[in-house]
């Protein structure tokens, strides 16, 4: 029986979904080279969890970080960014940045350790450190090349969607010992539960929505679900910068009334969620913003709607499993994704 190209790339897709898994996961029980286990189990039980003493304790942020500022280019200029994307030393120079980027962080990250505690503070133990940071950076880097799930464009949403999908048994768990020892109300998890399926269903029909009317829209083939991913990231990085601006005028009213951060933020989130929609807005044809006009307009409605509503609700269910905004856009967009690479070779079997 002869094997198509359609069904070979799905296979290729779920081996290196796979494999992604496997080895974040397995970067992510592994310790970092050098660390004292002694002290470090007390700093485990502290902290929560091995993730933050492991090899992935740097997680995708280097890689994310400049995956974010490529975005911005394509948003600001998108002329720019197409001439360069033709170009093979642009992609050259981006896998140098984000190992220099892995390697500048490392070095903070080691620091940290080698202050409490947790580490020598010697030359050897600081390099093999940095080199096992800058390898855990190195896979990334090629997982999302070799990763495409349908209409996500790179690996990176399923990259970082895995320690996510980890910690959730953790937290659930965490939430209802919380209910059981009296320290949080039943009611503050059932409303966290409905919360969560309202802000899924909203999802997945955004992703329905933005799937049916970007396969002719003459917009790149990742756009579509581009437009609903990526601006609530690169409005909550904008808004980690501004926030600097209220913690340095206003420390006394924000230690006082810690609600009034959390409402800053959210203020920040939904002025600039609307922005960067309209980045996307500006790279389709003139033929096709008369169309598409109403669409993304819903589109940043829900996100707002999304990324504010959840962000107030940390204000009230103090749950340890009370996602994001952002967080659970990309997880539900990804869960679809792969549902949808599934059922597509349910059907060629067929």
């Amino acid at each position: 029986m002869m094997t198509t190209p359609r069904r070979d790339h799905r296979r290729y897709t779920i081996l290196m979904t796979v494999l992604a898994f496997i080895i974040i996961a397995a970067c992510m029980r592994l310790p970092i080279p050098g660390i004292d286990l002694i002290p470090a189990s007390l700093q485990l039980a502290q902290s929560g969890g091995m993730e933050r003493l492991s090899l992935f304790a740097l997680g995708t942020v280097p890689l994310f970080s400049l995956l974010a500022l490529v975005e911005l280019v394509r948003l600001m200029a998108p002329d720019l960014a197409e001439r360069l994307g033709h170009a093979g030393w642009p992609r050259l120079l981006f896998g140098i940045a984000v190992l220099l980027l892995t390697a500048l962080q490392g070095y903070g990250v080691l620091t940290a350790f080698v202050t409490m505690g947790l580490m020598a503070d010697t030359l050897g133990a600081m390099a093999l450190g940095i080199a096992a940071f800058v390898g855990v950076s190195a896979l990334l880097l090629w997982l999302n090349d070799a990763i495409r799930l349908p209409g996500l464009g790179s690996g990176i949403w399923l990259l970082m969607t895995i320690p996510m999908f980890s910690r959730v048994p953790r937290e659930i768990v965490m939430s209802i010992q919380t209910v059981r020892s009296g320290i949080m109300p039943p009611w503050h998890l059932w409303t966290l539960a409905g919360a969560v399926v309202v802000a899924v269903a909203i999802v997945v029909a955004l992703n329905r929505l933005l799937l049916d009317t970007g396969r002719d829209d003459g917009m790149r083939q990742d756009t579509p679900l581009s437009v609903l991913l990526w601006p609530p990231f690169l409005a909550g990085i904008a808004t980690g910068y501004l926030m600097v601006v209220p913690i340095i005028l206003l420390p006394a009213s924000l230690e006082t009334a810690p609600w009034l951060a959390t409402a800053m933020h959210t203020v920040f989130m939904s002025v600039l969620i609307p922005l960067f929609v309209y980045g996307y807005f500006r790279q389709l044809p003139f033929d096709r913003r008369a169309d598409m006009k109403p669409i993304l307009t819903v589109v940043a409605l829900a996100q707002v709607l999304l990324c504010a509503g959840l962000g107030l609700l940390h204000l009230i269910v103090f749950a340890p499993a009370a996602p994001t905004g952002p967080a659970l856009i990309v997880c539900v967009t990804v869960v679809l994704a792969l549902g949808r690479v599934l059922v597509s070779g349910r059907r060629q079997t067929r």
